[in-house]
């Protein structure tokens, strides 16, 4: 099992998204859920890190999609897992900086 590692801009664009959502539907009921099923795809990618979809564009890294709307990026380091970039899908794309 490889060991989980949040970058600073990754958790603090998680926390914004979960922030936004919580202000934007007046409730935390929608935020808890992206937490659970983020840290579903946490214990998924930890024991089975080639899992994520590649990016053609940079090497070593990859994704996962979580409830059809955002994105974990991530790269491989030896029995590390290193969470690169947490991504809302309503953003704008070109904004994206990994």
């Amino acid at each position: 099992m490889f060991k989980i590692e949040w970058t600073r801009k990754a958790e603090h664009l998680y926390l914004e998204t979960l922030d936004f959502w919580i202000k934007h539907n007046n409730s935390a009921t929608y935020s808890k859920k992206i937490l659970k099923h983020v840290s579903e795809k946490e214990d998924y990618i930890a024991n089975n890190p080639y899992a994520g979809q590649e990016l053609f564009d940079i090497p070593d890294v990859r994704y996962v999609v979580v409830l059809k709307k955002f994105l974990i990026f991530y790269r491989i380091n030896n029995k590390t897992i290193e969470i690169l970039s947490f991504w809302d899908g309503h953003k704008n794309p070109q904004d994206l900086e990994l």
